[in-house]
């Protein structure tokens, strides 16, 4: 489980060569894409939260800060979510403006919940 509310915070997680290289390049990305007022503290914009197979329901909670895994869960809650092959992205608008990027491991070791959320509403062609 990793989040990232800071410029440091996404800048290691970016340049640390264990994490997978798709995952970095998509925070490297959406950091690119979404830090556009470097006047302002990252973390007043936008916060990062990657889930990774084996987080637990409830680390998953306390890093995006509301039930995103369990039946009360407001689902579908999220703004969008984008298939990008090993990983899903899911956004939140929490206020006008400040947003949440969640980044969920497609492995069949992610919580199961969560993951069928994201393949439920991906565009994945029917195998």
């Amino acid at each position: 489980m990793l989040s990232l509310t800071d410029r440091d915070a996404v800048a290691a997680a970016i340049s640390n060569r264990s994490l997978d290289p798709d995952l970095r390049a998509l925070l490297g990305l959406r950091v690119w894409q979404l830090d556009t007022e470097r006047s302002r503290p990252l973390g007043e914009m936008v916060q990062f939260v990657v889930v990774q197979p084996g987080d637990t329901p409830e680390a998953i909670h306390e890093a995006v800060g509301f039930p995103v895994t369990w039946e009360q869960a407001d689902q579908p809650g999220f703004e969008w979510v984008q298939d990008h092959g090993t990983w899903f992205e899911l956004a939140y608008v929490l206020t006008d403006d400040f947003g949440m990027l969640v980044f969920v491991a497609d492995h069949p070791d992610t919580n199961h919940t969560l993951r069928f959320i994201c393949l439920g509403v991906s565009d994945r062609p029917a195998v």
